[in-house]
């Protein structure tokens, strides 16, 4: 009977200390929500709470190649962290190249997630984990592929730039004429020439921002007497390199004529002027209107002169 009593004492304190604590776990938070899909084009949701007794613990990315950052600020706006969590009232924003997102707590029992963007090509998720001391849950959120942007315009440093001028050994062979009369013939130096230019950016993600790839745009040239002008040339935005047509026949020959019973080694040697030039392109988001700015470097390398250069092999 004593055992009986002590168990039935023990049970009744276990229940007064539950009941004194109840209010830790009575007061559940629960999200209205623990799972969210929002459009790339700067969709926004906001998650209702039953309880303000929660905060915003973590955010998971799930993405391997996210290199996204966090910057964490308080309720008056001040930025606090780089860390993706806070307590009380704020605000985490998360920028990258390709996607962007924020999570704002502005009431107590209320969470709001805004998709700013998302660039890539397929969904983009991560996780949130908000609780207390005692019990957290998770939220997923998905943002769906944003639509992208298109070119406003782009401009190029004219009177700051590097160019020079670069030889090349194109082609060399030996032709032999044991014959008593001069033998002829032509060659064609431009004839597998081409304008070659690229666009390079530090960020070769940027090139991933345009709605569409490959879209043209204007670039420079240069003149004979150095200088870089707009003239109306254009080529395809693209991180790849591009053969463009030459601003002249390239089918012009040059007559070789090799001496009779004479040996030689043909060279045909071209020079080419190079330049680069510092380019600023102006995008605009087909939906949200947000303008970014890529930069970078325009590489242009155009064949202008072509040599014939003649060596005896003597036997």
């Amino acid at each position: 009977m004593k055992t009986i009593a002590k168990l039935t004492i023990f049970i009744l304190i276990l229940l007064g200390n539950y009941s004194c604590n109840g209010d830790v776990f009575i007061d559940d938070f629960a999200p209205s929500v623990s799972e969210l899909k929002l459009d790339g084009n700067g969709d926004s949701s906001i998650i209702h709470f039953a309880s303000s007794n929660w905060e915003v613990l973590s955010v998971y990315c799930y993405d391997n190649n996210f290199s996204g950052h966090f910057q964490t600020y308080d309720a008056d706006g001040n930025l606090v962290g780089q860390q993706p969590y806070f307590e009380g009232l704020g605000k985490i924003v998360c920028e990258e190249v390709l996607t962007g997102f924020t999570i704002e707590r502005n009431h107590s029992d209320e969470l709001k997630i805004t998709a700013n963007e998302n660039l890539r090509s397929s969904f983009f998720q991560f996780s949130l984990l908000v609780g207390n001391e005692y019990e957290s849950q998770e939220i997923n959120i998905t943002i769906s592929p944003s639509e992208g942007y298109v070119i406003d315009h782009i401009t190029y440093s004219l009177d700051a730039f590097f160019h020079q001028q670069q030889g090349e050994d194109k082609e060399t062979f030996t032709i032999n004429n044991p014959s008593d009369t001069p033998f002829t013939f032509y060659e064609y130096p431009f004839k597998d020439e081409c304008h070659e230019v690229i666009f390079v950016s530090d960020l070769p993600e940027a090139f991933r921002l345009l709605a569409k790839n490959n879209l043209p745009v204007e670039i420079p040239s240069l003149t004979d007497d150095g200088n870089l002008v707009m003239d109306g040339k254009k080529a395809n935005f693209t991180s790849e390199r591009q053969a463009l047509p030459l601003p002249f026949p390239n089918t012009e020959p040059k007559k070789v004529v090799i001496p009779a019973y004479a040996r030689q080694r043909i060279t045909l040697l071209m020079m080419y002027e190079w330049f680069e030039t510092e380019f600023t392109l102006y995008a605009i988001h087909t939906k949200t209107k947000k303008q970014r700015i890529i930069t970078g470097t325009l590489q242009s390398k155009m064949p202008k002169r072509s040599f014939i250069k003649r060596e005896t092999i003597n036997n």
